[in-house]
Order: structure tokens, then sequence, then C-alpha cells
């Protein structure tokens, strides 16, 4: 079970020592006040090793957050304390990296938070893996009690700034998999489906509209009616209902958004959960479509060089009216080399770069910006595909100097 980042959690033996098994040792999990949190795993544990297993030196952000950071000093301090002290330490998170494609986790205590694309955690390296203040401070502390490397890593140089127009592609939510017809909507577990979308369509009793009410989203769904959008329905915001207007068929498009990856939810199904029902009435019959974000995407790169000119030549601001759609740009480099996209002239979606799933975008924030690792880019031509869910403010794809995670607490 996790707890917060400044309390103190014990990790127990399994079971109780017998005599045919040793005692297994305690660990705590903290990220302040070492000598107390020592000293309170001593009390559970009068002997043997001190460690602690999980050192929080920062924290992970999720969207509609702000991200979070720890101080610099007091972060040594803390470690320094806990050294002193003879114990072990495992540093959490040395180096935070990414959640690429959809690999994102969610917490949820209460409310549903899913878990933004980096995972930068204010590390001692940060999400290009590129050395930190606090990973020279850690440095600092290390060295009075082991020894440590002469060789310093090398500083972060600033990644090329350019920008690209965006070409519209066209409607990609059409672009989906086989659709199944049942009673109820079926879970994205039902389906087998571990990509991010299913979109569920019925067809609406007399042609009429009413109250819609969700026993439960799992996680965030766009509402329309006869293509035009009514709404959201979200998990983080408790919703449950929203007034549609008359029309045949109502459609809603259902986003995974991460699965909370401890305690009792483990496991938890994803789509429509439970009963729908319109002015107090079942809607039945309904036509569940898998969306698999990543073989579309790779469709639409693949459509560009065959038929450009017969399927892409939709004027950019015809597109910027209707909203969702696919979008394409291309850029050439030197070499393969980091790069920091922008994503704040767009809405909600995902990024791909020559295929590699960098992950999910949304002006929600805290996160402005995507890392593209070098490995992903290439000498030449390279190719970005946005799938975007919502608007595209502007067509551009701004490349910057340096990542921009949000605003954090003061």
């Amino acid at each position: 079970m996790r707890c917060s980042p400044w309390s103190w959690a014990p990790w127990p033996c399994p079971a109780p020592p017998s005599r045919s098994r040793p005692s297994c040792s305690s660990a705590g999990s903290f990220g302040s006040r070492s000598a107390e949190r020592l000293a309170t795993l001593r009390r559970h544990q009068s002997t043997g090793p001190l460690m602690c297993s999980e050192f929080w030196d920062g924290w992970f952000d999720w969207w509609g957050g702000v991200h979070h950071t720890t101080d610099v000093a007091t972060a040594a301090a803390d470690l320094d304390e806990l050294l002193a002290a003879g114990a072990s330490v495992n540093i959490y998170m040395f180096h935070g990296g990414t959640n690429f494609a959809l690999t994102n986790g969610a917490n949820h205590k209460g409310r549903y938070l899913p878990l933004v694309t980096s995972y930068d955690y204010d590390a001692p390296l940060d999400e290009a893996g590129n050395p930190t203040e606090k990973f020279f401070a850690f440095r600092e502390v290390i060295a009075r009690y082991a020894p440590v490397p002469d060789e310093l890593p090398a500083a972060a140089e600033a990644a090329p700034a350019f920008e690209v127009p965006l070409t519209p592609a066209g409607a990609w939510t059409d672009l989906a998999g086989p659709a199944s017809t049942t009673a109820q909507p079926e879970t994205f577990d039902a389906l087998g489906h571990l990509s991010a979308l299913v979109r569920y369509d019925a067809e609406l009793r007399d042609a009429r509209g009413g109250l819609l009410v969700v026993d439960e989203v799992r996680d965030l769904a766009w509402v329309s009616v006869d293509d035009r959008v009514v709404g959201t329905l979200s998990r983080t915001r408790h919703d449950r209902a929203i007034r549609i207007p008359d029309g045949r068929t109502l459609s809603t498009l259902v986003e995974d958004q991460g699965r909370v990856n401890y305690d009792r939810r483990l496991g938890e199904e994803k789509g429509l959960i439970g009963e729908i029902t319109l002015d107090g009435a079942p809607v039945t019959g309904w036509r569940s479509t898998p969306l698999d974000v990543a073989e579309i995407a790779a469709e639409v790169d693949a459509e560009i060089d065959t038929e450009l000119d017969a399927t892409t030549g939709t004027d950019a601001a015809d597109v910027l009216k209707t909203g969702l759609a696919a979008w394409t740009s291309s850029f050439t480099l030197d070499a393969p080399t980091d790069l920091v996209l922008d994503t704040m002239a767009w809405s909600k979606g995902y990024a791909f770069v020559n295929g590699f799933f960098l992950g999910r975008y949304w002006r929600n924030g805290p996160q402005r910006t995507l890392s593209m690792p070098a490995p992903a880019t290439r000498e030449g031509a390279n190719r970005l595909v946005v799938l975007e869910l919502e608007n595209v403010v502007e067509p551009r794809a701004v490349f910057v100097g340096a990542p921009s995670l949000g605003d954090t607490e003061e």
C-alpha cells in the first residue's frame, strides 16, 4: 500500500518467523525526517540492519495537478542524516524517466488521478537522463560515506528549437477494429483490448433524448448524439449524468486513462460500468468498437506516402472547425538527437515519432512538453503523427530547448 511521500511506511515480513524459516528484515520508505523514521523502524525491529527501501526524493504528477518537486538542500540533508546513522538506502527515483505509450498508472485515494506521461519525479537524473543540481548534491553526500567515481556526467545541452506546420490527415476514430453488439457495453477487459479507447454506440428509442445516467465511467467519456458532441463524463470529477438532445445514435468514446497499480483496484475493469439509463429506462443494444491508437497511428503514417494528395488535401482551417482529427508533420535532422516537443498548441491526444509512441498529452497539465529521446529520431527525414481527441488550437509542432513540466506548489 502506498503512503504519502512524507510519511513512514514499514514493509513487514510477510509471515511470522518459524523454526524452519528465519525472520526477514523490515525496511522503511520515507522522504524526510530520516532519524525519526529510522527510530520508528528500530521500535518495530530491535536488531538487524536499518534500511530505507524507497528514499523519496520527489513525487509523481497527475493530470490537473501541479509538478511535484523537493528542495535540493533539504533532500540532501535527509540523505546525509540517513547515511550517518549507518543505514542502507535505495533512492527512489534516481532516474525517473518517462511513461511512454500508455504505461502511465493512476492513483486513487477517494479520487481517481491518472498520472502524466512524464515520470521525471524531480529525480537526480532528469527525464532525459541529464544530471541536475540534486545529482551533484547527492553525490557530495554519498562521497562522505563511500567511494564515488571521479568521472562527472556532462551538463545537459539545450535541445534544438524549431517549429514545423501540422498537416491534417482526416478523421481517425473511424479506423477501428470490428465491433461486437451486446445488450450492455463490453468492457475493455471483456474485449481483450489493451489500448486506450473503445467507442460505444446505441440507437435511441423513438430518437428521443433526456437524462443519460451511467453507474460509472472508467475513465473519461466523450458523449455525442448523431456525431454532435454533447459533453464529457469524467471519473475524476465523479460524473454520472449528462442531458442529451433528441437524435438517433448515441455514441460514447471512452478512454482508459491509466490503471491503478496497487491495492484492491488492481485489475479493475475499464469502460462503461454497470447500468445505463435514459430518463430512467435502460439503454440496451450496444456496439462496442475497440480503437488501438498505436495501430491507427501506423495506418495514418503509412497512408501519408501513398495517398497524401487524395486523402489529406483537407484545408487545415476546415479541420480546425471540426476538432477531432489526425495530424502529421515532417522535419529533418542532421543526426539523431534528444528533442522536446511542446504540446500546448493542442488539446488532448497521443503523439508518435517515426512509429514510436511518445505518450499522452493534455492541456489539463501540469505537463506541457513530451520527451523525444534520440533513439526515436533519425538522421534525415522524421515524421510526427498526432491523434487529437478534441481540438488542435494551432496547426503546428513546436520543439523547445528544455522540458516544461508545469507549475509547482508555492
